[in-house]
């Protein structure tokens, strides 16, 4: 894996998430990681009154080496356990989205890390704004990362797809990449609404998904019905499953996993983290 770019806002779920990427350095080869972190809420006082705007706030010095030292501390954790990788550390004062596609102009990205904030709501994960604005891009491949999920090496994996357009949108050198990283043992589930596709659509689409994937012997499930999330769930805690895999178009049948709530955030439902692969 050539470059991974963590996003830190050093919180509990940042910090998890973090411990998830240490333990994954540890067992792989990872060539660059960019530790980021946005102060883009030093922006948050600036804006218009009338013909006339206020200068931008005043930047608290002591904030910001705090936030040095914070990002030091990470680096050197790091390279503890990955001498190998070229570890980088970045601030500034632009949204995460608008970070991330800065640095994208001068980097490839291969995988951006995400902590997912645990909430009292039935045990689900709070999603924030920053993570839509990511999922909603569509632009690179996320690892989101639940509170709540106990950092260690993946072993078991869920690919869900759903059988429509697989050859424009699933990513099979990607997956083999990960299989080559990480030897995994494939479940591959297909999840679809009854009656979606005609048969010969389905006949296309399950020759290609097996010509493509028998290579690595995994476990074919399919899953009918409106409410894939319960099936999904199930199907994790019953097979203890490690990570799912998912290659959305536009959310795709993930749009069932994701819940709006009154205050504008997501709830996702699951406990295990979601790796959402671009084609």
């Amino acid at each position: 894996m050539e470059t991974i770019i963590f996003l830190t806002d050093f919180s509990v779920a940042a910090r998890h998430a973090f411990d998830q990427l240490l333990t994954i350095a540890k067992r792989t080869k990872i060539k660059n990681v960019i530790i980021y972190h946005s102060l883009a809420y030093f922006n948050s006082k600036f804006y218009n009154t009338g013909d006339f705007m206020l200068p931008p706030p005043v930047i608290d010095e002591m904030e910001i080496d705090d936030v040095k030292g914070k990002l030091r501390i990470l680096k050197q954790e790091l390279s503890t356990v990955s001498p190998t990788t070229a570890i980088s550390a970045h601030y500034d004062l632009l949204t995460v989205m608008d970070g991330v596609l800065r640095i994208s102009e001068n980097e490839k990205i291969d995988l951006i890390i995400v902590g997912l904030r645990g909430s009292d709501d039935g045990g689900k994960n709070s999603v924030g704004s920053t993570t839509v604005d990511l999922i909603e891009s569509h632009a690179f491949n996320l690892l989101l990362v639940p509170e709540m999920n106990p950092a260690h090496l993946y072993k078991k994996v869920l690919l869900a797809v759903d059988l429509s357009h697989l050859h424009e949108r699933l990513p099979v050198k990607t997956i083999f990449q990960m299989q080559e990283l990480l030897s995994l043992e494939w479940h591959v589930v297909n999840v679809s609404v009854q009656g979606q596709h005609s048969a010969a659509q389905l006949i296309e689409e399950q020759s290609f998904l097996h010509s493509s994937l028998d290579s690595l012997e995994p476990t074919y499930s399919y899953l009918e019905g409106e409410d894939i999330v319960e099936k999904i769930n199930t199907y994790v805690e019953d097979h203890h499953i490690d990570l799912l895999v998912t290659a959305p178009r536009k959310l795709g049948f993930l749009a069932t996993l994701f819940r709006k709530s009154a205050s504008k955030k997501l709830a996702v439902h699951t406990r295990v983290p979601i790796l959402m692969l671009i084609p």
